[in-house]
């Protein structure tokens, strides 16, 4: 007997959130956490412009404290221009 393939529209987010592209990270971050939800539509007006991921979020709040670490590092080493 085959089983019978499901529909997408029976599985699928029917309330989507969706995000404006001046939102900064945290506040992106935050909407993720808050609704745990793995993606975001960045909507201008009505038009589709990109799809935001927790992990385009984690990459680039890894990215950020990478870079505050080394600047740390050299402040503490001495290393840090100023």
């Amino acid at each position: 007997m085959l089983a019978q393939a499901t529909r997408v529209d029976e599985i699928m987010t029917k309330d989507i959130v969706c995000i404006d592209p001046s939102l900064d990270v945290d506040e992106c971050m935050a909407i993720v956490t808050q609704k745990r939800i793995r993606h975001l539509p960045v909507m201008e007006g009505n038009r589709l412009v990109g799809m935001l991921s927790i992990g385009d979020l984690v990459k680039h709040i890894s990215r950020e404290q990478e870079i505050h670490i080394r600047y740390l590092t050299d402040y503490i080493s001495g290393k840090y221009p100023g």
